[in-house]
């Protein structure tokens, strides 16, 4: 009777301050993705293709606070197999939690988010597992009905087991929607990143000795490479189509291009994707 008790006045002081929170919700995604050039390799003989398959099931609460505010929190896990190279796979969970300031009121009105994920991950490649931690930023604002924009900042530091992996980054994207059809959205996105980067290649390669802060030996492409992490710039450019089935599920196709480049260096790296996902 104490522990009801208890619950009743915690919900009593949660709504008194306008809080108020929904139960758990689970969302599960699944997708197939491919490549072009999973060594980022600058040398067109050099680079080399890869077919991932993974999944992502996570757990999560949300509600509002007072009239403007709405907040969410969960916890969540997440992978990736490599069929052709298999020391490209990864497991990763953590944890994340946010908040929504809406300006006004209905659906024209804009949205400031921001969110903070923290996780830990698995690596097949030796000194590639460890701690992730990326907040970010952004807007949403649904202009007309059909129609929408948003924009988001996401910093992002990665402190792996081995120092070829760390990693610290600044990325920017912005993103516009419309919705086709009722239960069909197609959108753009265009985004720009700034950051280490790990770059496979086979030595000779004097260029990149003086631009790596680290490099060390790998075989995780099978033959004898070595890995360069600099710092580079990364452009990108996706368009997606995203079908919703019914209320709880739905499909997604997309295609990334990217081109990253540091002085005379660049390299460029075909992205196709297709996914379903589902709510419970």
């Amino acid at each position: 009777m104490r522990h009801a008790g208890a619950g009743w006045i915690a919900a009593g002081l949660l709504a008194s301050t306008g809080i108020t929170a929904s139960g758990a919700e689970i969302d599960a995604d699944a997708w197939s993705r491919y490549m072009s050039n999973a060594s980022n390799s600058d040398v067109p003989s050099q680079r080399l293709a890869d077919v991932f398959l993974g999944g992502r099931i996570g757990v999560g609460v949300s509600g509002v606070i007072g009239r403007d505010w709405r907040w969410h929190g969960g916890i969540l896990t997440e992978g990736d197999v490599a069929l052709r190279y298999p020391g490209l796979s990864q497991i990763e969970g953590g944890a994340k939690a946010g908040l929504e300031y809406k300006f006004g009121l209905g659906w024209r009105a804009p949205k400031l988010q921001a969110e903070i994920y923290s996780g830990a991950r698995a690596a097949g490649q030796a000194g590639a597992s460890g701690l992730r931690l990326a907040p970010s930023v952004g807007v949403t604002w649904q202009f007309a009905e059909r129609w929408g924009v948003s924009g988001r900042y996401a910093p992002e530091w990665f402190y792996a087991e081995g120092a070829l992996f760390d990693s610290a980054s600044h990325s920017l994207s912005a993103s516009a929607w419309f919705d086709v059809f009722p239960a069909t959205r197609l959108q753009l996105t265009g985004g720009f990143r700034h950051g280490d980067v790990v770059s496979y290649a086979i030595p000779p390669r004097p260029d990149l000795v003086a631009l790596a802060d680290v490099k060390q030996p790998t075989d995780v492409f099978g033959g004898e490479r070595i890995a360069y992490r600099f710092v580079a710039d990364t452009y990108s450019l996706e368009i997606a189509i995203d079908q919703t089935l019914t209320e709880r599920l739905s499909l997604r196709a997309a295609y990334r291009w990217e081109i990253t480049q540091k002085d005379a260096v660049d390299y460029g790296n075909h992205i196709l994707e297709f996914g379903i996902r589902s709510q419970f």
